[in-house]
């Protein structure tokens, strides 16, 4: 045999397995889960509004699934979508006076970036409360830059990167697109974002929740695109054998670590083609329950009484819902859209 002859049958068979390695997941199999878990996502955000009267991070964020499991071709209960959307700004609206002065909102800049994240989502034109609820970022950044989180509840609040993430996005969609805001204000909400962004370029992430969102930070700010990279290949060799992340190294992997890691490695230039995003899929296919839900412990000190919204998860069922919302958003990447 000779050593040509052997290089490039070595070669043939490395390509072939590779070939084999990176097979993609049928689009028929996401389209399934993504189905049981639109069913779950309306009984939980649905017995929300019930129970609940103020906006939350953890249910609804379903307006963020709704909008774009829509964009995918799936029917979406149109009644709830736009029910969950106006209990979100009539959470704001009660008390604008108060939000325009940096007042009045429990969680701060987090239940304040996530409320315009989930705005934008529905494609929510700018008006009195997103007007509002921009002056309270403006006023409640530090003085470095950033956006504190004012409690500790991991994953989903604590980290300055996901406020920041979220901030600078709705900065540039509520602020500087706002025709109807005065000069001043725009002003002074342009050196908002610049301020954060320079955060944001100049602080390196510690947990995973803060890698996944200052990779979404970074591609909110517009960064160098050799950083973007950099933070992106770094996010992407924290995946464990089983295709999953997880929240700290001493921790199994879930679904919240790992559907907001795969989003936001797409959101930084990563194909759903890649065998990266493919295994990060078939976790979350392999770890849905029957009824359509992802089941994430909860890790945080509760600050409210507990109340059963009656969703999975028993106590954890707040993160549940939120890590089920992230899953199904994650795996409608691999979907096309619709025209």
């Amino acid at each position: 045999m000779s050593v040509k002859w052997f290089f490039c049958a070595f070669a043939f068979a490395w390509i072939t397995a590779s070939a084999a390695g990176s097979e993609t997941i049928d689009p028929a199999r996401i389209r399934t889960a993504v189905e049981r878990s639109l069913k779950r996502i309306e009984t939980g955000a649905n017995n929300y509004a019930v129970n609940r009267t103020c906006f939350s991070c953890h249910h609804q964020l379903s307006i963020s699934v709704f909008a774009e499991a829509k964009n995918r071709g799936f029917a979406v209960n149109r009644d709830l979508f736009f029910l969950q959307v106006e209990f979100t700004r009539e959470t704001f609206r009660q008390k604008l006076g108060q939000v325009e002065r940096g007042q009045g909102v429990g969680g701060a800049n987090t239940t304040v970036a996530y409320a315009l994240h989930v705005l934008e989502a529905a494609e929510q034109a700018p008006d009195d409360v997103t007007s509002a609820l921009v002056q309270f970022l403006v006023i409640k950044q530090a003085k470095d830059g950033s956006w504190p989180a004012v409690t500790d509840r991991p994953p989903s609040e604590g980290s300055a990167f996901t406020n920041a993430a979220l901030a600078l996005r709705a900065l540039k969609t509520y602020g500087a697109s706002d025709a109807t805001l005065p000069a001043d204000l725009k002003g002074k909400i342009d050196e908002s974002w610049k301020r954060g962004r320079d955060w944001v370029l100049s602080h390196e992430p510690k947990t995973l929740e803060d890698r996944v969102f200052h990779l979404e930070a970074l591609v909110a700010a517009s960064a160098d695109r050799q950083m973007i990279a950099k933070h992106r290949l770094a996010l992407q060799e924290l995946q464990i054998d089983d295709g999953s992340w997880r929240q700290l190294p001493s921790l199994n992997g879930d679904a919240y670590a790992t559907a907001s890691a795969m989003r936001a490695l797409v959101a930084a230039g990563l194909g759903t083609d890649s065998p990266v995003w493919q295994r990060g899929a078939e976790f979350l296919l392999r770890t849905q329950t029957e009824d359509g839900a992802w089941i994430v412990s909860t890790r945080s000190k509760p600050i409210q009484l507990f109340f059963d919204n009656g969703d999975p998860g028993g106590k954890s069922q707040f993160i549940s819902m939120m890590s089920t919302s992230w899953a199904t958003l994650a795996l409608l990447q691999g979907l096309p859209k619709q025209p």
